[in-house]
């Protein structure tokens, strides 16, 4: 199951100065360019420009018509999103004997929970985890939402609790959207979760779109 071996045409949505980091400002000015290379050499997925990265370097250099310093960077774009698959012990935002349940049966990972939800019902994950039916549903969102970059238990909860239950709410939302929904239920509950900054969600966002679901 590979969760992050994107598109490289889907770079578009990340290669913008609102939604990546200023050390890859450099590659915002060439990446049409660069990716339309690529794709037009047949490099259409990150794992098959990582096998030629590996492989040769001036081959990458002569197909994306770049110096070696702006493909590494690129290469390192690639990665910055990479998956982390996360010890299920950090999810303190789930009642702690759900979280119990779950490790006695040998689920110790997000990428386990996510895996297992490729495979089986939400009502077979219940009878299998020993949960209710609402916890299993709980638990596979907050897996699914910390695919996320920055999204650990805490906001993985928050967006949760807002209504945006996975990656595929982030895509069909805005960052003023969502910080309108986040903004009228700290209000309604007094919650002290802190409100993410637009940037912050415009990267999720675009990342919510290049991820394979």
């Amino acid at each position: 199951m590979n969760l992050d071996d994107f598109k490289i045409e889907n770079m578009q949505f990340i290669l913008n100065e609102d939604t990546t980091l200023a050390r890859f400002y450099a590659l915002i000015p060439v990446k049409e360019r660069l990716i339309e290379r690529l794709l037009e050499h047949g490099i259409v997925l990150k794992s098959w420009f990582d096998a030629v990265f590996d492989s040769d370097m001036e081959k990458l250099e002569e197909i994306t018509g770049q110096e070696q310093e702006v493909v590494e960077k690129f290469h390192s774009l690639l990665h910055l999103h990479d998956f982390k698959n996360r010890s299920l012990k950090e999810l303190k935002s789930i009642n702690a004997e759900v979280i119990e349940n779950v490790l006695s049966q040998g689920y110790k990972k997000s990428l386990d929970i996510l895996m297992l939800a490729s495979e089986k019902s939400v009502q077979e994950m219940s009878a299998l985890l020993k949960i209710d039916i609402t916890e299993v549903q709980r638990l596979v969102a907050m897996c699914q939402l910390m695919r996320l970059p920055g999204v650990k238990d805490t906001r993985a909860s928050l967006y949760y609790d807002v209504g945006l239950c996975s990656p595929v709410a982030f895509r069909e939302s805005s960052p003023e959207e969502i910080s309108e929904k986040i903004a009228m239920y700290l209000t309604k509950t007094g919650s002290e979760k802190s409100m993410p900054l637009k940037k912050e969600l415009a990267t999720q966002i675009a990342v919510s779109k290049i991820l394979p679901m």
